[in-house]
């Protein structure tokens, strides 16, 4: 039986503060398979059938990164999971989904990858104008659409996040420049969603607030989503692989002290954060829910 899906805890302070916030990546636990795979894998068969040139894209420069991340987890996939993965051919077999992936079935690497793994992932290469996004397999955006930023450097990846290039933009940059190959980092990221669905391309963070949500119901429909982020530099082609996996849980499955802990994160946040991520949708009956049950 695959494990328990973890919940990565998005929090380290009382408070809110931006931070990258990053921490040493396990090498025997990159990219684990766990309980929650199979149906997000169903999903993303799902996404790729539906709006496949929404979701994947490979520009020119980042094939040999492709080539070569495809190469590198074919290693550790079967090293590290024996008893998931095997190699067969070019290509692996999945116990997850007790299929066999071969390369020769999908235009290019990520295409393939995106059927192997629930993460979603962007390789990053360097460029005179910086740190560029040439490929991605992103099935589960948290309203961002692909398309959109492809091509696009770290800062106009980033530019609606508030805060971005004063506090977070130089030591994203230092971190891609001066990773070691091999090592690998992870950070959380999160939001509040009143919507169950992965696949999120639009802005509907943005909309007004659904007034059926109340302090009653707040517990089941709103969720916490949260994304375990990871970033590793290939050692051949130098690119970087950013990959994302989305968990989320209603806000009724946090104990005590994490519904405390969110509470205060909550009224933490400065108002651009909370307009950024959307919370006047969800903020005002998650605390209601929240403060009640605390």
């Amino acid at each position: 039986m695959l494990p328990p899906e973890p919940f990565p805890w998005p929090f380290d302070g009382d408070v809110y503060r931006m931070a990258m916030g990053l921490r040493s990546q396990d090498p025997t636990q990159w990219l684990a398979p766990d309980a929650g795979w199979p149906a997000q894998l169903a999903e993303r068969a799902r996404v790729l059938r539906d709006r496949k040139w929404d979701v994947l894209a490979l520009m020119p420069e980042a094939k040999a990164a492709a080539a070569e991340l495809l190469a590198l987890l074919r290693l550790h996939l079967p090293t590290r999971f024996p008893d998931w993965f095997a190699l067969t051919g070019d290509g692996l077999r999945s116990q997850v989904t007790g299929t066999v992936l071969d390369p020769s079935s999908f235009d290019h690497p990520l295409h393939m990858l995106a059927h192997l793994l629930p993460d979603d992932l962007c390789l990053l290469t360097a460029s005179a104008g910086g740190w560029r996004l040439t490929g991605g397999a992103v099935c589960f955006p948290s309203h961002w659409f692909l398309p959109h930023k492809l091509g696009k450097p770290l800062p106009g990846i980033h530019r609606p996040v508030p805060g971005y290039d004063a506090t977070l933009a130089a030591p994203v940059d230092r971190l891609f420049d001066t990773l070691a190959p091999g090592r690998t980092v992870w950070r959380a990221n999160w939001t509040l969603s009143d919507d169950p669905v992965l696949f999120q391309p639009g802005t509907a963070a943005h909309k007004p607030a659904d007034e059926t949500i109340q302090a009653g119901n707040a517990g089941d429909r709103l969720l916490m989503r949260v994304e375990r982020q990871t970033v590793r530099k290939l050692p051949e082609s130098g690119a970087v692989l950013f990959t994302i996996r989305t968990h989320q849980r209603p806000l009724s499955a946090l104990d005590p002290d994490q519904r405390r802990h969110f509470a205060a994160i909550l009224r933490s946040l400065p108002d651009e954060i909370a307009a950024y991520k959307g919370l006047h949708r969800t903020g005002p009956a998650a605390l209601s829910f929240l403060d009640r049950l605390s």
